[in-house]
């Protein structure tokens, strides 16, 4: 079987590529709205308890975290709710940037518009987070978003860069594994810190995401080799150095955070132990308060 990406055409985006920075600038500006209304109204009304502990200026690197953690489930399920047919229509199917999607709006019109969605978030958890985001985070987002972003400049000179199609295409590819696999992290993350108490409950949890991590990043790998070697002919000498490099870079820093997450497992299995669950019970607290007599001790005759 060929894969598209062998006899794609290269053509136009969008026309609404001069417009791509004002597309970016309101995604941004959406996502800043929705995080003040998250920190200002919904979270504290959702989770009072944690929320009150996370508002401490102690706990500012967790409130920042739980923010952007729902802000990430949001978009991610926002971006496979609306993109995933369009997304892998063009993947799979003969269809074109310039096909019609809906009336007056091509694939491309509506590509563009999610790929700088999905720009805009991880622009705006880089600065959110500012000081307390890790290296390896920073690194995955600076390259993913200088990719994208290429991705889409290059389509300003179809003369000059008759790839452009091709690294659209490949975006789009590691953007819907990106999307498929993160949805699920952010989501047990944010369980990782309303259940903190539940060892057993979370370090299955980890267990089965860092199973999934790796999972994704291997498929990931296999079918991104399998698509540049299909297409290899096709690419520039410059595309050959760097794409192998920068996706290189990609898959470590997600191999790195399966790592951080089977720590987290290792970490929660240890606490899990039966005491642990004992005291989980609803009825622990009854034995210890007095429900049965005979653990009072009795003093000596």
């Amino acid at each position: 079987m060929e894969p598209k990406i062998a006899h794609i055409k290269n053509e136009a985006l969008s026309t609404l590529l001069h417009r791509a920075a004002l597309i970016l600038c309101c995604a941004i500006l959406a996502i800043v709205l929705f995080s003040n209304f998250l920190e200002r109204w919904l979270l504290a009304r959702m989770y009072p308890a944690i929320w009150e502990k996370l508002s401490n200026g102690n706990n500012e690197r967790r409130r920042r975290s739980f923010t952007y953690l729902h802000i990430g489930v949001f978009i991610m399920a926002l971006l496979i709710i609306f993109g995933a047919y369009p997304v892998f229509r063009f993947l799979l199917r003969d269809v074109r940037l310039s096909s019609m999607l809906f009336e007056n709006t091509t694939y491309g019109d509506y590509m563009l518009v999610l790929s700088q969605i999905y720009s805009a978030y991880y622009l705006f958890e880089v600065c959110f987070r500012t000081r307390f985001a890790s290296a390896i985070s920073i690194a995955h987002h600076a390259g993913l978003l200088i990719v994208i972003q290429t991705a889409l400049a290059l389509f300003g000179d179809l003369r000059k860069h008759p790839e452009a199609i091709l690294e659209f295409y490949m975006c789009m590819v590691w953007g819907a594994f990106d999307v498929i696999v993160e949805l699920p992290l952010y989501t047990f993350m944010i369980i990782w810190r309303v259940k903190c108490n539940d060892h057993r409950l979370l370090s299955r949890m980890a267990y089965a995401c860092c199973v999934w991590v790796m999972l994704g990043a291997t498929t990931e790998t296999a079918i991104t080799i399998w698509l540049l070697k299909r297409s290899w002919s096709r690419w520039g000498l410059s595309c050959r150095i760097l794409l192998p490099l920068v996706f290189s870079l990609w898959i470590s820093t997600q191999l790195y955070g399966a790592y951080r997450i089977y720590c987290m497992a290792r970490s929660k299995a240890q606490l899990a132990s039966p005491r642990d669950e004992e005291q989980q019970s609803p009825g622990y607290g009854q034995v210890l308060g007095g429900g049965n007599n005979n653990l009072v001790a009795r003093p000596k005759a």
